[in-house]
């Protein structure tokens, strides 16, 4: 059975566009090869379970360029951030 709904729908502002899809490229840096390697080698071994790594995407280039998405050697430290300086 269903059920009335009281809620309102008001119209979309025609200024406003719509959240669409943006392809993008993916970038690999070669200090990401290096470290995917060693993690294989030492640590990984046959292990083929899927990974948390992180990557950066960058959507600023000029119009018609797609987006990046950017994977360095930091991919795999998780805990990395390049924002934090210690001394």
């Amino acid at each position: 059975m269903a059920a009335a709904s009281s809620e309102v729908h008001q119209p979309v502002d025609p200024g406003i566009s719509k959240l669409q899809f943006a392809p993008f490229s993916s970038a690999l840096d070669a200090g990401f090869w290096h470290e995917l390697t060693q993690k294989k080698l030492n640590e990984y071994r046959l292990d083929e379970t899927p990974k948390v790594i992180k990557g950066y995407y960058y959507n600023g280039d000029p119009l018609g360029l797609p987006a990046r998405l950017t994977l360095e050697f930091s991919a795999f430290d998780i805990f990395y951030n390049p924002l934090v300086v210690t001394l």
